[in-house]
């Protein structure tokens, strides 16, 4: 049962699978970032993935916004197999800039994958 939100799990698959396949080079996303977000925000942003806490109901960036009907088998998997490429190619690839933030090291991507995905799965008690 969703605990906040918009989405439903299906919807929220699709969400997480857009950003990690972002992250993998597969999805471009405009780059958006300036100095105080590449800064300030970014350092505020990396706290709190740190501490865990995304933050509930937070605004969505357009490009990542699922509003269509998901089947959540096939979106289960587009995200396990994002996952399974993102630490199979971890060691030997550049990942992309952050939309918002601009250059995340490895270890900054990684991290927000797993808050992102933890965060979610949050939503939905799983």
């Amino acid at each position: 049962m969703r605990q906040w939100g918009k989405m439903d799990a299906a919807q929220m698959l699709a969400h997480c699978n857009e950003g990690l396949k972002h992250v993998l080079g597969k999805v471009h996303i405009e780059d958006k970032s300036n100095f105080i977000m590449r800064t300030l925000v970014k350092s505020i942003v990396l706290r709190a993935i740190k501490k865990g806490d995304l933050g509930k109901s937070q605004k969505t960036a357009p490009a990542f916004v699922i509003t269509d009907t998901r089947n959540f088998d096939q979106e289960k998997q587009a995200v396990l197999q994002s996952l399974d490429e993102l630490y199979l190619k971890a060691g030997h690839m550049e990942f992309a800039r952050h939309p918002f933030f601009g250059h995340f090291t490895k270890d900054q991507w990684g991290g927000l994958q797993y808050a992102h995905l933890d965060h979610h799965l949050r939503q939905f008690s799983a």
